[in-house]
């Protein structure tokens, strides 16, 4: 049954749940934002108006698609269409910029988004904006761990059970990027429907608002901008989710946001400076006083753990370190013996107090310690017995309103017959028998003058006595003295108005600054003292319209004006101003009074006393009293000090002490004649509350005649010129939210630096305001005199008002002075100590897994926690444990995973402890696995991961990447010239304040010229020079102590060391030796030595400052010298550059100046010599205009042909010289040249063609030569273009080929011809003879090759092909090429090794008999030749006209052993376009042709080549023997040079000069030493 119940109950849900899905679809469109964050990014800081960001989208759920939006940043624009833009331009100044954007649904609900404009990282998005991005790039989900439980049963169902949500911690001040993601919040349901989360609570919806958001669909929760522990130490945020198409909601979830103090509050000194006294006899740790200091920072944590010690103590003095103080508690004592009041009377040390145990942020303070006289004994002076002289009595001050105890001792009136007997004494006057009677009386033995209540100045301002010594026991009398008792003036008094309310009139047309009325009050107080000194400010004017401030008022006259247009008497015809006066120039006591505003149209002498010459005795002087702050003027009258001496000679007055000749040096003077002592500026109590001063006075005229000199304490009198300071500010309290009334919870201080014990530095408190005021007004009181702040109302209600802030006010005089104010932050905690879970409803009883659940987000605990040990984290608790008993359990990293152990886990409670500190940077990070097991039921929860992040704290100092550095400063480095850089890191978190190292110098050493010469970049670690003065001679190396410091320069600190070497700078400039030179240099001469010229420097030798250069400053205007340094760097050396031309100019006369190569510091003295260079005059060669010449000549110019006139000058114009001509270079021996007149004509045919002309163009040498005595050369090159003309006919490049009998293919022949365009190409061929029967020869599509083919099968062998090549101007060549038939198809071809020949044809057959009938009719000329010589006349082989042994050809017969570059054309020069050689090429067409080499690449290969080519060709029947002296001998003809030949050399060589054969090369060396040398 119960299951049949159970399946019924089953089908019900599923039907319930597909109705509201059905009604879910129809209803389930929620208006409202695509997400709470909207994140557009750029790629660039600066954003210019009217740029574009993107859109923004609204779901209005009713199918508009306009929406109004409002931006709260005016900068920016969303229009109705949801795109945003910017209105004005914007700067990134942190890289993003987050603002609301509101929008408003169709019933009128208002919604609110984030938006976050940031710039794109050079890795995303780089070269343009994106448009909009709804989704923060956070970090992945691996990052955030999600806790899911299996599911019982599929479908949506109410879940009974889940784990507990315990709270997380962020650090305090995170660098961001913001929104920062801190957790993702999920509800499992989302496995299975679309939730949409929401939250609520401190930091959302109730202040401090904004501090944290969450995107609706994925549950990301963001922060969004840095937390402040000291402002807020927890949150306590409600989350929200709701299934957005079906009726599921989970019941919202508190989340606790800890915030993990971070160390960025420096510790404070509850005062400063504290003031200690000290006996001067104390002994060896004796504790004398106590400093202390507060942190704001975490308590109980090393953050707050304050430490302090000594810096530094003033004087050093008897030694350097006097006193210890307890790095604990602040205590100082006394270590050293040798305190002396008479010597150092006064001690200040500069205390520091450092937070992470003396490692942290710092703050230095003062401590003042006094060092009293422990020997009571009352001052006075000591006189011989027969003395005639006394002194004089000064007035002194008493304070009024003093606190007593009473009878209050003012001072000791002493007798110094008293050393002697006893004296008694009494006192008459006012104060004593006079009215106001008993206000002071004298004790009769000891002297002591006390005052029996407080005085008012009010009252009576000065009391008159008269004081009375008698001797006991013996007839001695004393002069009656008299003592006046100044009662000093203390600020008791409010100032008061003389009236009460003021009245005055305006007119509504007065203008600016016109002054209408007054106000004026009084002060009880002394005149012309801070105390009286009123100053006047308006409060508040009513009605405030239509200006909040229409009126000012001076603050010292009272004076009202008007500073604002705009007075309306028809609309405010009245106002009401409320003055306040106040005194202390308007720091002190105040009170208040009305303006109605009606709209219309000294005694300067000090008493002394007078004593009779003939008296014995003498008196002791007392202190007096000088308020502190005195206006003056200065220098002030104090008193004046008399010797009764001056009533019979002139006395001669001094002072020694404190304020006079020691420090502080120059407070007080006296006239030396008249005695009276003046104080020269205002003095200070803080800084000192008394000084000792000794009077001395010594007749003009006798100086035997001397006073003992006498002490005077001058104690500085307490005025109310300080205001109360907070010890720390603001103070932060908690109060449970069921305190009870009158309960105390914390407390508040104040510290006053004016003088202790008095009303000045009496402090009370009052609660100026609360915030919020609710549920009441005032719900906490304070107690005036101890600070400490109480609960006086019931209703705190932390869910309602988890914090208040109360700003409080401390004032001095018993709360009428000075007054400062200060914050109160308070806390209601919760007063219920449950563990934080969630409760789910149930459709039945019982255990059941649940389906829906909350995912536990990582929480953060800090490294290096004090502890103690175990130290709970967190409980981990499911919400079975409400009903049957649950046992816990972990694995993993730190439970049983190294580092085991540091993890435990209360198997019953589920509390999770830590065992030890962590350590981030020993693992930043562990991840946990909680397990829970009910033991009593079959219950297990699915495991649970808990991810424990470690937070970084302040634990590691910074280190220096070394120690130390090394760097150099030239001596004359300008201000602010950086010139080294010293490093630290910080194994602290990157991006972090305890990583964020800062520099900064210490010390320096030497510390001279100044104790600053240098500074550092604070963040870079760069230094640089800021000081001048820097001098290598004096200070060659300064050594600096750098400190690196975390927290920005607040933190854990180590030192280094920087040395720095000063190098030298060109502070001195070199010198010549000599001013002046004189030389001789003969002209055209490039190179010449013209002078040397030697200098001195006194700077470092070998430095840049000391080597030398130098520079021609004038007399050289065309570049004619050089100068240069020569291999001693302290010599210039003078060459010629170009040549010199004596007929131009005979003499120079040059300046240089000498510098070094390091530029001079500062202005220095440029050294400069004189060069006076003289020009000698030389012969000089002939000189060509121009010195190459260019002509365009044909290449078949006929022989005797003029070329051109080339004919040369002679620069030396004195002279009278004849000038020949030459040809010195003439490669091809084409030309001749007139040696008389230049003209040079064609000596032998010239060919365009030919290996000595390149690129068209032909170079000779020639040569003008003069007739001097010692003659000089000139030369020229003559260029001639040579025209081409059609004298080469195109030539086949291939000798044979090979092709297939069977489907040949085309083979390509390549031609050249040696002639330009137009006479080369395009070309045509024709098939010649036989070959016409079998082959087709055409032109390729260039017309640059020919496509021959095999037209006729044939047998293989070997076969000659004829062809007829013509060039464009039809100039033709036949070829022969020897095409190998292969047995073959198509490209395939394979020829066999057996050589195949051809069946012989017809054409062969008569080729043959042709030529055996040459060959008979040869025989028959050869038989008429020897007869017909028989005859004649036998003459030469070679006529003699005909020279063959021209150079022109000797160069091409080979190189020798230099000349390895064959060029083998020159083996057929001599048939070659030879038209009067006889030549018969006939070759029979019937034999197969020998194979020949191709020409190798490589020239070492030549002798190789020719060898196997010429067995060829002695085995080829086809070669024609054309091997005779007719074919190879052949040079030339016509030529009109003499023969070079030995045979020919006794009549033409005599008047030749061949030395310039030497310079041709070793293919002339031969000839060179033929005809160069002398006979």
């Amino acid at each position: 049954m119960e299951t049949m119940r159970i399946v019924r109950l089953g089908v019900i849900i599923f039907l319930c749940q597909e109705l509201s899905c059905g009604f879910a679809d129809e209803s389930s469109c929620l208006p409202g934002f695509e997400s709470e964050l909207l994140v557009f990014k750029v790629h660039r800081d600066h954003l210019h108006r009217g740029k574009r960001l993107g859109r923004i989208t609204f779901n209005t759920c009713d199918g508009r698609t306009r929406t109004l939006f409002q931006s709260v940043d005016k900068r920016f624009d969303v229009n109705m269409d949801g795109v945003l833009s910017l209105k004005r331009p914007v700067t990134l100044h942190e890289g993003h910029k987050v603002f609301s954007v509101h929008a408003w649904d169709s019933s009128g609900k208002k919604h609110t988004a984030f938006v976050r404009v940031e710039r794109a990282h050079n890795h995303e998005e780089h070269h343009m904006d994106t448009e909009v991005n709804t989704t923060p790039q956070m970090e992945s989900l691996s990052d955030f761990p999600v806790l899911t439980f299996p599911k019982s049963s599929s479908g949506l169902k109410r879940r009974k059970r889940g784990w507990v949500i315990p709270p997380f911690n962020e650090p305090e001040n995170s660098k961001g990027p913001f929104p920062k993601k801190l957790a993702q919040i999920k509800s499992d349901y989302a496995k299975e429907t679309r939730m949409v989360y929401s939250i609520t609570g401190e930091g959302v919806d109730l202040d401090p608002k904004g501090l944290f958001t969450i995107e609706k669909l994925t549950g990301n929760l963001f922060v969004t901008q840095k937390l402040d522990r000291e402002k807020k130490a927890s949150y306590r945020l409600i989350v929200h989710a709701v299934a957005a198409e079906v009726d599921i909601k989970e019941t919202p979830m508190e989340v606790i946001v800890h915030v993990i103090d971070q160390n960025d509050n420096n510790p404070v000194f509850t005062q400063n400076p504290f003031s200690g006294h000290v006996p001067e006899a104390a002994k060896k740790d004796f504790e004398f006083m106590k400093v202390t200091a507060t942190d704001a920072d975490e308590p109980d944590n090393d953050n707050s753990d304050v430490r302090y010690s000594i810096i530094s103590q003033d004087p050093p003095s008897p030694k350097l370190k006097m006193f210890d103080i307890n790095t604990v508690t602040g205590g100082i004592r006394v270590i050293e013996t040798g305190l002396d009041r008479e010597k150092y009377s006064r001690y200040t040390l500069v205390i520091r107090a450092a937070d992470m145990a003396g490692e942290g942020r710092s703050t230095t303070g003062t401590a003042v310690i006094t060092v009293t006289d422990s020997n009571n004994k009352a001052p006075q002076f000591e006189y011989s017995s027969g003395r005639k002289g006394g002194c004089i009595i000064p007035p002194f001050n008493e304070p009024e309103n003093s606190k007593g105890p009473f009878p209050k001792k003012l001072v000791q009136i002493k007798s110094d017959y008293a050393k002697e007997t006893r004296m008694v004494y009494s006192i008459t006057g006012e104060g004593a028998d006079l009215e106001p009677k008993g206000l002071f009386t004298i004790e009769k033995f000891s002297g002591n003058l006390f005052v029996t209540q407080k005085l008012d100045r009010e009252k009576k301002a000065s009391y008159r006595l008269v004081v009375h010594a008698v001797a006991a026991e013996v007839n001695i009398r004393e002069t009656p003295m008299e003592v006046i008792v100044s009662v000093i003036d203390q600020n008791d008094n409010n100032p008061v108005f003389t009236q009460n309310p003021f009245s005055g009139h305006v007119p509504e047309a007065a203008k600016k600054d016109f002054e209408f009325m007054k106000v004026t009050a009084t002060d009880a107080d002394e005149p012309d003292n801070d105390n009286s000194d009123v100053r006047y400010s308006i409060i508040s004017q009513d009605p405030p319209l239509p200006k909040l401030k229409m009126f000012d008022i001076n603050t010292v006259t009272g004076g009202i004006r008007v500073i604002e247009t705009g007075l309306d008497r028809e609309k405010y015809s009245r106002y009401t101003l409320v003055i306040r006066a106040a005194d202390m120039a308007g720091e002190g006591r105040s009170t208040t009074g009305t303006a109605v505003i009606t709209v219309t149209d000294s005694n300067n002498k000090a008493p002394q006393f007078e004593y009779s010459s003939g008296r014995k005795g003498g008196c002791i002087i007392p202190p007096f009293n000088e308020p502190e702050n005195s206006k003056g003027p200065f220098p002030k009258k104090l008193v004046q000090i008399n010797s009764d001496f001056a009533k019979e000679t002139r006395m001669v007055y001094s002072i020694t002490g404190e304020g006079a000749d020691l420090e502080p040096k120059g407070l007080f003077t006296i006239e030396k004649l008249t005695a009276n002592l003046f104080v020269t500026q205002k003095l200070d109590r803080e800084k000192k509350a008394s000084y000792r001063l000794i009077v001395h006075a010594v007749a003009a005229d006798d100086a035997r005649l001397k006073e003992a000199p006498m002490e005077v304490i001058v104690n500085v009198i307490d005025q109310n010129d300080n205001s109360p300071v907070f010890t720390q500010n603001p103070f932060s309290g908690h109060v449970p939210e069921a305190a009870k009334k009158d309960f105390e919870f914390m407390k508040v201080t104040a510290t006053d630096a004016d003088e202790p014990d008095n009303d000045n530095s009496d402090v009370r408190y009052s609660i100026i305001s609360q915030d919020p005021p609710l549920p009441k007004l005032k719900m906490f009181d304070i107690n005036t005199v101890t600070g400490g702040i109480r609960v006086i109302e019931t209703g705190l209600d932390r869910e309602k008002y988890s914090r208040y802030t109360l700003v409080i006010r401390a004032a001095d005089m018993a709360g009428e002075g000075r007054s400062t104010t200060g914050t109160a932050v308070i806390t209601v905690t919760d007063s219920n100590n449950k563990a934080p879970q969630f409760e789910y409803s149930s459709s039945s009883f019982g255990l059941k897994r649940r389906n829906g659940g909350w995912i536990i987000p990582p929480f953060n605990e800090p490294e290096n926690s004090k502890g103690p040990f175990p130290k709970k984290l967190v409980q981990i608790k499911s919400d079975y444990a409400k009903e049957t008993r649950m046992v816990y359990s972990i694995t993993g990293e730190g439970a049983d995973l190294d580092p085991k152990g540091l993890f435990t886990i209360d198997k019953f409670s589920g509390n999770l402890f830590v065992t030890q500190k962590l350590d981030r940077e020993h693992k930043a990070s562990y991840r946990l696995i909680a397990h829970s097991v009910g033991p009593d039921l079959d219950i297990k929860e699915a495991p649970m991961e808990v991810i424990v992040n470690v937070i970084d704290q302040n634990d590691n100092n910074p280190v220096f990447t070394q120690n130390p550095f090394s760097g150099h400063v030239p001596e004359a480095a300008p201000k602010d010239y950086e010139f080294m850089k010293v490093t630290a890191t910080d194994a602290d978190e990157p991006d972090n304040d305890n990583s964020d190292v800062r520099y900064s110098i210490i010390s320096q050493d030497p510390p001279l010229p100044n104790p600053n010469m240098f500074d550092i970049n604070s963040v870079t670690g760069g230094i640089r020079v800021i000081g001048t003065g820097l001098d290598r001679e004096k200070y060659s190396r300064y050594t600096l102590v750098i400190r690196a410091a975390d927290m920005a320069g607040e933190g854990r600190s180590t030192t280094g060391t920087a040395v720095i070497t000063v190098t030298d700078s060109n502070d001195n400039a070199p010198q010549f030796e000599y001013t002046t030179y004189t030389a001789s240099v003969p002209e055209n001469k490039v190179g010449a030595v013209v002078a040397k010229m030697s200098v001195t420097d006194d700077d470092e030798p070998g430095s840049a400052a000391w080597s030398t250069k130098y520079r021609i400053v004038d007399g050289d205007k065309n570049g004619f010298f050089n100068v240069s340094t020569g291999p001693s760097q302290l010599e210039g050396i003078i060459t010629t550059a170009k040549p010199l031309d004596f007929e131009k100019t005979k003499q120079y006369i040059l300046s240089v100046i000498v510098e070094n190569d390091e530029p001079f510091v500062g202005s220095l003295p440029t050294s400069t010599a004189t060069v006076t260079v003289n020009v000698e005059d030389v012969n000089e060669p002939p000189v060509f205009i121009p010195n190459e010449k260019v002509i365009f000549k044909p290449e078949d110019l006929p022989v005797d042909s003029e070329l051109v006139t080339y004919t040369a000058t002679d620069p030396d114009t004195g002279k009278s010289q004849k000038i020949t001509y030459k040809i010195a270079n003439d490669p091809a021996g084409w030309l001749n040249v007139n040696q008389e007149t230049g003209v040079i004509k064609v000596r032998s045919p010239m060919d365009r063609e030919s290996n000595f002309v390149k690129d068209d163009k032909y170079r000779a040498i020639i040569l003008a030569i003069d007739n001097d005595e010692f003659p000089a050369t000139g030369t020229a090159t003559l260029i001639i273009t040579l025209e081409d003309v059609n004298d080469n006919a195109p030539s086949i490049n291939e000798g044979s080929i090979k092709t297939c009998n069977r489907d040949p293919v085309p083979v390509l022949l390549s031609i050249t011809d040696k002639d330009a365009y137009p006479n080369s190409a395009p070309f045509s061929v024709e098939t010649q003879g036989d070959t016409s029967k079998n082959w087709t020869a055409v032109m390729n599509g260039t017309a640059t090759g020919i496509e021959l083919r095999l037209s006729t099968p044939l047998e293989p062998g070997q076969y000659n092909v004829t062809l007829r090549v013509y060039d464009q101007q039809r100039l033709y060549q036949d070829h022969f090429v020897q095409a190998s038939v292969c047995d073959c198809t198509g490209q395939d071809i394979h020829c066999s090794d057996v050589v195949k020949n051809a069946l012989v044809p017809l054409s062969g057959v008569l080729g043959i008999l042709a030529a055996i009938l040459v060959l008979l009719l040869l025989l028959v000329l050869l038989l008429m030749f020897l007869r017909w010589k028989r005859g004649s006349k036998e003459e030469p082989l070679i006529p003699e006209d005909d020279l063959r042994d021209n150079i022109y050809y000797y160069d091409e017969e080979g190189g020798g052993e230099d000349d390895r570059d064959y060029d083998l054309s020159v083996l057929h020069r001599g048939l070659d376009n030879k038209p009067n050689v006889f030549r018969n090429d006939e070759a029979p067409t019937f034999l197969p042709a020998p194979q020949y080499r191709p020409r190798p690449a490589n020239p070492e290969e030549i002798g190789t080549f020719i060898d196997d080519n010429l067995n060829a060709a002695d085995n080829d029947p086809t070669a024609p023997p054309y091997d005779s002296l007719l074919v190879f001998d052949y040079e030339g003809g016509g030529s009109e040079a003499s023969s070079l030949s030995s045979l020919h050399s006794s009549s033409s060589g005599a008047d030749q000069d061949y030395d310039f054969l030497n310079d041709w090369g070793p293919r002339f060396k031969k000839l060179a030493d033929m005809y160069g040398g002398e006979d």
